[in-house]
């Protein structure tokens, strides 16, 4: 008994350590060709460009969702580059290749440090925002207090205020080296990963042939789980109360199979813009960016070509 305890001590110990290890982005590391950063305070922002094709049309910033990065949005982002639109894809910070908050640091908020890293490459009104899932959330709280020459919601989750409760739990440093290590090891079992891909699909071959190291080596980056839980305590609601002074055309986007957001989640969205041009995608998944992105670009040409 003595030595399972001990045992256990020594975990606890390693997780902790391990929880408080290597949170700042490397802005060595080249994940992708176009991997690019944008530092602002305390936080380097990975950003990748993909250019337009053929005559330019406008600019995009792909907002992604929860547990994602930008590798989310390349199918997405490849359809509408060869529309004429150039696409910009961050990652949120504690997500991606992005700086993972400590509580030593000055925690900005994300809106901020998106709306900034958007203002470095061009002025305010000459952007598109789109955002995806958790994303959506961030794009309307920028959306309302910026300027943007339209709004692309694709499958939008509202974000609350975490649990006054809770959040003691979330900021202890064993909750965060266990999710490090979860997150680290756990994408590690294939069949997990792809059935999790599945379920946000419902495409069993787009699931079967997806390419696991994009998500993988985001996930696994360091201190992915404990910047998660930092989120989780310093996240800022979406103020839908607010989506009235966005003027701009809205585009919303629903999946018919999503099996992240319940319907209420869906009528909140509904509820707070009540003009926008809305589409369903007929038996999609909460992902419906990755695997329907052929689809949904052309929806989201012609609604860009009638609106602005």
């Amino acid at each position: 008994m003595k030595k399972i305890i001990s045992i256990l001590c020594v975990a606890v110990i390693l997780l902790s350590t391990f929880s408080m290890m290597a949170f700042a982005a490397d802005t060595n590391y080249k994940p992708y060709e176009e991997t690019q950063y944008f530092t602002y305070g305390d936080y380097d922002i990975h950003y990748r460009v993909i250019p337009a094709q053929g005559k330019f049309k406008g600019r995009i910033m792909m907002l992604h969702g929860f547990m994602c990065s930008t590798f989310a949005w390349r199918n997405m982002a490849t359809e509408m580059s060869k529309k004429g639109y150039e696409c910009v894809l961050a990652d949120i910070p504690n997500f991606g290749y992005s700086t993972r908050e400590t509580p030593e640091m000055e925690i900005i908020d994300r809106e901020i440090l998106i709306t900034e890293l958007m203002k470095s490459i061009a002025p305010m009104d000459e952007w598109i925002l789109a955002g995806h899932s958790m994303g959506g959330g961030v794009a309307v709280n920028i959306a309302i207090e910026n300027p943007v020459k339209a709004l692309l919601l694709y499958c939008p989750a509202p974000q609350s205020e975490f649990p006054e409760e809770m959040k003691g739990l979330v900021q202890s440093d064993i909750m965060k080296g266990t999710m490090n290590v979860f997150f680290k090891y756990g994408t590690e079992i294939d069949p997990l990963v792809k059935m999790v891909i599945f379920m946000a699909t419902l495409d069993c071959k787009f699931s079967k042939d997806y390419d696991l190291d994009g998500v993988t080596d985001a996930v696994q980056y360091d201190g992915f789980g404990a910047g998660m839980c930092e989120m989780m305590y310093n996240v800022r609601p979406t103020d839908l109360e607010n989506a009235d002074k966005i003027t701009c055309p809205v585009l919303l986007v629903q999946a018919s199979g999503d099996m992240v957001l319940n319907a209420q989640m869906k009528d909140q969205m509904n509820s707070a813009f009540p003009e926008a041009t809305t589409y369903n995608v007929i038996g999609g998944g909460h992902q419906c960016i990755e695997n329907r992105a052929k689809e949904l670009a052309t929806v989201t040409n012609l609604f860009l070509w009638k609106n602005i």
